[in-house]
Parts: C-alpha cells; sequence; structure tokens
C-alpha cells in the first residue's frame, strides 16, 4: 500500500539538519535529508516492531529546490525472507514532481515476520 502527502522544503529545517549532519551544506537539500520525510507517514505495520536499518539506496534526477510544491510517496516494494521469523523490508519513499520522480531513497529493514 502506498502512502502520499505534499510538502514544500523549508529552509529552517534543511539548515537544521545540515548543522548536525554537515554543516559545510549551508541550506542545499541533500539526498540524506530524504530519509527524514519517512516521518510524515504513519507506518501501522511497524508499530510493534523494532526494526534494523539494513542498508538505504539514494537517487536523484535534478537538485530539489526550496519553494516547489512536491508529492512524496511511501510504499512497501519488496519482502524477502531472512531467516526464519525475520524478513528483509523495503521500502521506497519517493518525490515526484508533476507525476515524473526526480528522487528516491529505497530503506530495507530487518522485522519479524508477523506469526
Amino acid at each position: 500500500m502506498s502512502k502520499s502527502k505534499i510538502i514544500q522544503f523549508i529552509e529552517a529545517d534543511i539548515r537544521a539538519y545540515n548543522q548536525l549532519v554537515d554543516p559545510t551544506l549551508g541550506s542545499k537539500i541533500s539526498l540524506s535529508y530524504l530519509a527524514t520525510l519517512w516521518q510524515e507517514f504513519d507506518l501501522l505495520e511497524l508499530a510493534d516492531q523494532t526494526p534494523i536499518l539494513m542498508k538505504q539506496a539514494f537517487s536523484c534526477c535534478r537538485e530539489l529546490s526550496f519553494h516547489q510544491t512536491y508529492a512524496i510517496s511511501l510504499s512497501l516494494t519488496d519482502q524477502t525472507p531472512f531467516k526464519p521469523g525475520k524478513a528483509c523490508w523495503t521500502y521506497t519513499l519517493a518525490i515526484k514532481e508533476e507525476n515524473a520522480v526526480i528522487a528516491a531513497c529505497a530503506t530495507t529493514l530487518l522485522v519479524e515476520e508477523p506469526i
């Protein structure tokens, strides 16, 4: 199931994030910032989980900007068995402008499989 929202990047938020991860970025919207957009979504399937981050991959077709409206969506795109009782779930966060994906973040988590 895909969940969608409409957002605009706020320069003050970007600057605050960059001060924590890389102050030299100033107000540039880094690809790693995309991972923070997860907080825009409630994922009931992870409510009783303590997932372990396995990997993240970022891609971008062009630089993201302020004062631009973007559609963001988060979808569970893969579920792969890992070992008994555990699985790797991959979520893809897509940033769209005019229905075209311009950036994405794929996050793979190790989770307990439901019984």
